[in-house]
């Protein structure tokens, strides 16, 4: 039996943040790709080992105000805003998807950044945990009128 000799796992990565205007109901969706940061993929690493501290998984997500260009050493947003406990995680095959829903008032920021966090050192205080992935998103919500959710996929492949 021939077996392959370059067998490789990748994470590849899609975000989109939905916003429905909470008085009309419009709907606005942005979408790309993510940044899966050097501590991200060690963070997967540390937890398929079962290393102490990385049993935790992916927990929270933060939303930023600063658009520089995301990074694979970054550790931290560069200006987090808010953050909030993952509210969905779910697996179908090969795809992990975790969303967090922000109401207009959590979110009231011209939002260009976006992250997702994860160790038990994860937590409600910003820039707590170690940052797995790392993404620009433009999105002015500085009037308070849109519901905000951060959708993150990554397809494991």
């Amino acid at each position: 039996m021939k077996t392959k000799k370059n067998e490789s796992i990748k994470l590849i990565g899609r975000w989109k943040l939905t916003a429905r205007n909470r008085f009309t109901g419009e709907v606005i969706t942005k979408e790309g790709g993510n940044l899966v940061t050097t501590v991200g993929k060690q963070l997967v690493g540390d937890m398929l080992i079962d290393r102490t501290g990385y049993d935790t998984g992916l927990t929270y997500c933060a939303i930023g105000s600063d658009n520089t260009a995301p990074a694979i050493t970054d550790t931290t947003l560069t200006v987090e805003e808010a953050r909030k406990a993952i509210t969905s995680r779910t697996r179908a095959g090969n795809d992990i998807t975790l969303s967090t829903f922000f109401t207009a008032a959590e979110a009231t920021y011209a939002i260009e950044e976006a992250g997702v966090f994860g160790h038990s050192t994860a937590s409600a205080a910003a820039d707590s945990g170690v940052l797995a992935s790392h993404f620009l998103v433009s999105f002015d919500n500085t009037g308070g009128l849109y519901d905000i959710t951060v959708q993150l996929t990554w397809t494991i492949g």
